[in-house]
């Protein structure tokens, strides 16, 4: 390794994947991953330009893929041997008693093995001072954003402002929650609508609200792993007659009046299951398959 590549990976843990550093550091990545030849393995088309870190300005949430070089859990999270972060999360919440009846075995379960219960509860609305959720910060809890009504999709009708309204109140809402600092956010029905799109980040996420509040981690893109990533076993990526075990909980779009096939859902990515930057101001944490909502629609209430 060159002494220059050593510098920047000095300078790349010295940074905090925080609001104050998310540019820097999806700038210094860009930078390592160009010294490592990105610009060949990536998956999107050839750049136009010469300069091979131009997609780091983009609003697209869906350029990686398996070819695209990976951030790795050891490079970024920071905490010694830890190989694999994974994140647990569930969404929709206003009534916090039923997320407590819900959670409670988890919480208390998490709690034994790290002695903190880490999981995310994407919030519609909540009093902000609620006990319930006074009680889940203390125990390691966090309560980030969903949006203040559900819209699906968020940028539905073109009315833009509606939109606007309801991802920035959200994320005002629970700024007001004593103790609680959310970072994250979901886009509703991302797991069953096309709703995920380029111009939320470029239009919304990367801004701040009206009240100066922002968030730096979105996770609504869906990762699909399938076949064709080598290094998976096969008895985990396909089921026993040999066909894909995750692409089933896809909904199939068609149109309602003809049933003629629309071509499904489509706002995924493949075998990357890594964080990743989108407009050097998000960093995109990508959604595991199935979801909830993806294995109702596949199962039908089997549980």
């Amino acid at each position: 390794m060159s002494p220059s590549i050593h510098l920047l990976l000095a300078e790349f843990f010295r940074l905090q994947i925080s609001r104050r550093s998310a540019s820097q550091l999806a700038t210094l990545v860009g930078i390592l991953l160009l010294m490592h030849g990105a610009n060949t393995a990536c998956s999107a088309a050839p750049l136009a330009s010469g300069n091979a870190l131009t997609y780091l300005d983009d609003s697209d949430p869906f350029y990686v893929g398996a070819r695209f070089p990976k951030l790795i859990t050891p490079q970024w999270v920071g905490e010694k041997d830890v190989d694999a972060v994974v994140i647990l999360a569930i969404d929709d919440m206003t009534e916090s008693a039923r997320y407590e009846l819900m959670l409670r075995p988890l919480i208390e379960r998490l709690k034994t093995i790290d002695g903190r219960a880490p999981i995310s509860i994407m919030t519609r609305s909540v009093a902000t001072n609620n006990p319930l959720v006074a009680k889940w910060l203390r125990e390691g809890l966090s309560i980030e954003v969903h949006t203040l009504q559900h819209p699906c999709p968020l940028l539905a009708n073109g009315d833009f402002e509606a939109a606007a309204t309801n991802y920035y109140g959200c994320i005002d809402l629970l700024n007001g929650i004593p103790g609680n600092k959310p970072v994250a956010f979901r886009m509703p029905c991302c797991d069953s609508l096309n709703s995920t799109s380029p111009r939320f980040f470029s239009e919304l996420f990367n801004h701040p609200s009206p009240a100066g509040n922002f968030l730096s981690i979105d996770s609504s893109v869906i990762n699909l792993l399938t076949s064709d990533d080598s290094e998976l076993p096969r008895d985990v990526i396909l089921d026993a007659d040999g066909k894909e075990r995750f692409r089933k909980y896809f909904p199939k779009a068609t149109n309602a009046t003809t049933r003629v096939s629309l071509g499904g859902f489509g706002t995924t990515i493949e075998n990357y299951p890594y964080p990743y930057t989108v407009g050097r101001l998000c960093w995109e944490f990508p959604c595991a398959v199935p979801s909830d909502w993806e294995a109702f629609n596949a199962l039908g209430a089997t549980n």
